[in-house]
């Protein structure tokens, strides 16, 4: 018996910043593909590439299938929402929306055996996203992650490290029944009827996928061979992306029911800060200071918040041993009162 195909036209939302060579690689490659080839009935003109470039230097050739923004770097957040209203203004011509780094490499097949898994997929299962897996970039058949579990910021890695030259990885196997909440943007597919209804949190970087996910509330489908190749997590950390990661994983905790109780806060807090104290590695210390400052601002604030400028703001924001120990003091006093 035959399967029913159901629509499908993928929408690829990528936001780049200051990557054009990465970003033209991939998409030259995804040009050369099934999706642009007129002689492949199925796929042909069922992928149209969004890419919003952030720091508006990229010029490309025109393309029916493919669109580009310039827009003000408003972080990976402000360029997939941008990436989402422009999405929209189609109305209703895509049925699902890929959210994809500009740093990654895939093999094309990882669109093919997606796109042929949501033509044929059930319908009890059409609310819910399909996590890419990440692969180890400096080691290849290494797989980081299949999908995540959140765990209030303590993120566990579904299928952690497996070698997937073992022999038993077998491309197109799908798996609904995972223990995760999420998965991250290095590649992550949403049904169409989530994403027309659901903006991006202003988060600028990092844990907006997570964010996302959780509102989702749907557990990912993970499939073998949906997947692209990524730095892992240290590759990119630096003082700012602590703060983010400090004040954008305490909003999704607040949120979401996983904010420990006040003693407990600001005992793991000061535990952190104090060990860069210690080390006198006071740049560090202090974005975890102003990370929970800026929480015990509100969420409104945060909404409200110009991104850009506070982007700016912090790269640029003088440090020193006294500017941050009177922080530590004011910062404390204001978490104690909550």
């Amino acid at each position: 018996m035959t399967k029913l195909k159901n629509r499908v036209h993928l929408a690829l939302n990528i936001c780049t910043y200051k990557r054009e060579d990465q970003l033209k690689h991939n998409i030259s490659q995804l040009l050369q593909s099934k999706f642009f080839d007129d002689l492949e009935e199925e796929y042909y003109g069922k992928l149209d590439i969004f890419i919003v470039d952030n720091a508006s230097e990229i010029n490309m050739d025109s393309n029916p299938f493919v669109h580009l923004f310039h827009n003000p770097n408003t972080g990976g957040s402000g360029g997939f929402q941008r990436g989402i209203e422009e999405i929209r203004k189609y109305d209703n011509e895509f049925t699902h929306v890929i959210f994809m780094d500009d740093d990654v490499s895939f093999e094309n097949s990882c669109f093919y055996i997606l796109f042929d898994f949501l033509r044929t997929e059930e319908e009890i299962y059409k609310k819910r996203p399909v996590a890419g897996r990440m692969i180890d970039k400096d080691n290849p058949t290494i797989q980081w992650t299949a999908a995540e579990k959140w765990n209030g910021g303590d993120i566990q890695h579904v299928e952690f490290l497996r070698d997937i030259s073992d022999g038993t990885y077998q491309p197109g196997k799908v798996n609904y029944d995972i223990d995760a909440d999420y998965g991250g943007w290095w590649f992550c597919c949403y049904p169409y009827s989530f994403v027309k209804d659901n903006d991006v949190m202003p988060f600028f970087i990092h844990c907006d996928d997570v964010e996302y996910g959780l509102r989702c509330g749907e557990v990912p489908i993970i499939i073998e061979g949906v997947q692209v190749w990524h730095e892992t997590w240290e590759k990119k950390m630096n003082p700012v992306m602590l703060y983010y990661d400090t004040r954008n994983t305490l909003f999704v905790n607040e949120m979401y029911g996983y904010i420990s109780e006040p003693k407990k806060l600001l005992f793991n807090w000061k535990t952190q800060i104090t060990s860069y104290h210690v080390q006198e590695d006071y740049l560090n210390e202090y974005m975890v200071i102003i990370g929970m400052r800026d929480f015990l601002r509100g969420i409104q604030w945060l909404r409200k918040l110009d991104t850009r400028k506070n982007h700016v703001k912090l790269v640029s924001m003088p440090i020193s041993k006294y500017r941050t120990a009177i922080s530590w003091r004011l910062v404390e006093r204001k978490l104690r009162r909550e």
